[in-house]
This record gives C-alpha cells, sequence and structure tokens, in this order.
C-alpha cells in the first residue's frame, strides 16, 4: 500500500512538472531555506552533491557487493533498487525540466542535467533502507538497528535540505525523488520473492 501510495504521488507530482518550470510553493521555499545559516553543514551538503554520476553508481555496485558478501540471496532486492535508477533517467529525459535560474534563488552550482526528479534523494532513499535491511537488521544489536536508521534518516534529510541550498533543485523535485524512492522500495518489499530472504527471521 504504501509503495502504491508513494508511486501515485510520484505521477501527480510528474504530472505537475510536465509543463511548469516550477511550482507554486517551489520559489518561496527555496528561498527561506537558503536564508537560513547553515554553518558546518555546508560542507556536508558539497559532500553529498560530489556523490554523482559514475561516483553514485560505484557506490550503488560497492552496496550490492556487500549485501552478497553477507546475504547472497538479498541481492535481487538490491538489484530491483537499483532499477529505480532507469525510471529516474526515463522521467528526467521526458520531463527534462530546468534547473532554479540565478534569477529567483541563489545557484552555487548546476550540473548540466535536468531538474526534475532529484537522483540524490531516489538513490539514497532505496540504497540506505535496503542496506540497512540486508546486512544490519536482524544482525546486530537493537540499539545499533535503530541507529542506523536515525543515521539513515539524517543522511535522507541533509541530502535533500543540501540540494535545495546549492540551488540544484526545487523542493518539488525533492518531493518527485522521495516519492519514487520509497515507493519503488515498498513495491520491491512487497514481493515476496524478493524480500522474504531479507525480511524472513530464522527460528530458533
Amino acid at each position: 500500500m504504501l509503495g502504491l501510495v508513494s508511486l501515485a504521488l510520484y505521477a501527480a507530482d510528474t504530472l505537475a512538472a510536465l509543463n511548469r518550470p516550477y511550482l507554486p510553493f517551489d520559489v518561496p521555499i527555496e528561498r527561506f531555506i537558503q536564508s537560513l545559516s547553515w554553518g558546518p553543514l555546508v560542507q556536508v551538503f558539497t559532500a553529498f552533491d560530489w556523490v554523482e554520476g559514475m561516483r553514485q553508481q560505484v557506490l550503488g555496485v560497492a552496496g550490492i557487493a556487500l549485501v552478497a558478501a553477507v546475504n547472497w540471496r538479498a541481492v535481487p532486492l538490491m538489484v530491483f533498487g537499483a532499477l529505480s535508477g532507469g525510471i529516474y533517467t526515463i522521467t528526467a529525459m521526458l520531463i527534462d525540466r530546468p534547473r532554479p535560474p540565478a534569477e529567483l534563488v541563489h545557484v552555487i552550482r548546476h550540473t548540466g542535467s535536468s531538474s526534475y526528479p532529484s537522483g540524490h534523494v531516489a538513490f539514497f532513499c532505496w540504497f540506505l533502507i535496503l542496506l540497512i535491511l540486508c546486512v544490519v537488521a536482524g544482525r546486530l544489536p537493537r540499539a545499533i538497528v535503530v541507529g542506523a536508521w536515525v543515521v539513515a534518516l539524517l543522511v535522507l534529510l541533509a541530502v535533500s535540505i543540501g540540494r535545495i541550498f546549492i540551488g540544484e533543485h526545487w523542493p518539488s523535485d525533492i518531493l518527485g525523488g522521495l516519492f519514487l524512492g520509497l515507493g519503488w522500495t515498498s513495491l520491491g518489499l512487497s514481493i515476496r520473492l524478493l524480500s522474504n530472504p531479507v525480511l524472513e527471521r530464522k527460528k530458533t
């Protein structure tokens, strides 16, 4: 259900972005975020901004390799999560929304790709969730598992805010990436053939 709702929201956000360079709430929210003093977090934003393109692909492959070393039966689920990159690429090509212009917001850096949806957010969403489920959950103490989820949430929050602060994305782009990553991951977890090797617990 979570997967279907998230993907439905992704479809709605995508349709809204189809013929609009930005949505009504994008400019005020972006300006507000950029008006705040983030201090040393700016360096964190920049670091996550660096994880793009080939570096992002290498990180994804490294994560799949780690999962293979821990539980090779969970690899298909990780590969399924990585397939969200294909949906991102197709959507970005079809929508081809321009990135936020310097005339409206402060732009620190722009890449050559289109703005919608946020590939960073979509990637970190599926990658962190599945990495914790495949490697950490059920194998390490509960306190460490909880800590891992907190760290994952903070990382995703930093990535989302950072993409807006740097001027790479509109808030609606971030929502699109979040809906895509969460929806696709939830859909994968709902397929028992993929999720059972991860979610099932050995009887003691």
